[in-house]
């Protein structure tokens, strides 16, 4: 009797380990290393930039993820009706309540400005490059000066109960010019 209740208390104290080590060790199914990102700003009228974006994954992403431009006091993304086969359009502007708080805790980690309005959107979730074009336009009355425009891409990933979520940033280069 001795022998197999020693044996089974070994046993379920190597499970206990097993998992443990396990549940350590896991990680998201992609990282901040897969995903790469480009883009850039550049004023089209006196109340509108056009930003450009490439964004580059070089793994499959089965899990949610949303790419937000942040230009703080600009907002209202608009896609170009035109077709141009080099961009992508995606179906939806908007976001979600999950991914919303997990951007707004990296970016209060990184300062204690306080961001009121997320629109950000998805690419496919495939491996690959996807270029976007797209406009943005004053939130207010009054357009503000472009100020540390940033590109973020979330990435929301929960197994087995770890949180394995991330975000990535990126500035978005200004052009200067001024195209009319």
């Amino acid at each position: 009797m001795r022998r197999s209740t020693i044996f089974w208390l070994t046993g379920v104290a190597i499970v206990i380990v097993a998992v443990f080590i396990v549940y350590n060790n896991l990680a998201p199914s992609v990282t901040e290393q897969d995903v790469s990102m480009k883009g850039t700003i550049r004023q089209t009228a006196a109340d509108e930039y056009e930003v450009q974006l490439t964004i580059t994954r070089t793994k499959v992403d089965k899990a949610q993820h949303m790419v937000y431009p942040l230009v703080p006091g600009w907002g209202s993304i608009s896609f170009d009706d035109k077709q141009d086969n080099r961009f992508i359009r995606p179906t939806s502007v908007g976001s979600t309540g999950a991914m919303e708080e997990i951007l707004r805790q990296a970016l209060q980690r990184q300062s204690s400005t306080a961001i009121i309005e997320f629109a950000g959107f998805s690419i496919p979730d495939a491996a690959g490059t996807y270029k976007m074009r797209f406009t943005i336009h004053p939130l207010g009355e009054q357009a503000e000066l472009i100020r540390q425009p940033m590109l973020y891409y979330v990435h929301q990933e929960k197994l087995l109960g770890k949180d394995l979520s991330w975000v990535s940033g990126e500035p978005l280069e200004i052009i200067k010019e001024y195209a009319e």
